[in-house]
């Protein structure tokens, strides 16, 4: 396992704020379609029509930029192996909940 140090700590903060980010993109594009006067059902999936690829090219280019960031070698690369793997690790179940569990949540409103 991890400590939880300082980095591991901004790591967790950094994934707080993408998970985040990713759930208020899809439910903000539900609500915009609900407001045009659609179903709650309808107005889910032409919302993920619109954001299903910006939300899994986000997915992607963090992953992209982060995984690669668990394999430096060194002392450096034992300050980030934990940075990269949490931010990593949260982005992907971030885009997963996204695509899945918010825009089913979203249908309630």
């Amino acid at each position: 396992g991890f400590s939880l140090n300082a980095l591991t700590l901004f790591g967790l903060v950094l994934a707080v704020g993408i998970v985040v980010d990713d759930a208020i993109v899809v439910v903000e594009a539900v609500e915009h379609n609900i407001e045009l006067g659609m179903s709650p059902r309808d107005a889910a999936i032409k919302a993920m029509d619109m954001v299903a690829g910006p939300v899994i090219a986000v997915g992607l280019v963090l992953s992209a930029v982060f995984i690669p960031c668990a394999f430096i070698t060194g002392v450096v690369g034992q300050f980030f192996r934990q940075f990269a793997v949490t931010i990593a690790i949260s982005t992907v179940i971030s885009a997963f909940n996204s695509l899945t569990l918010s825009p089913a949540l979203a249908v309630l409103l």
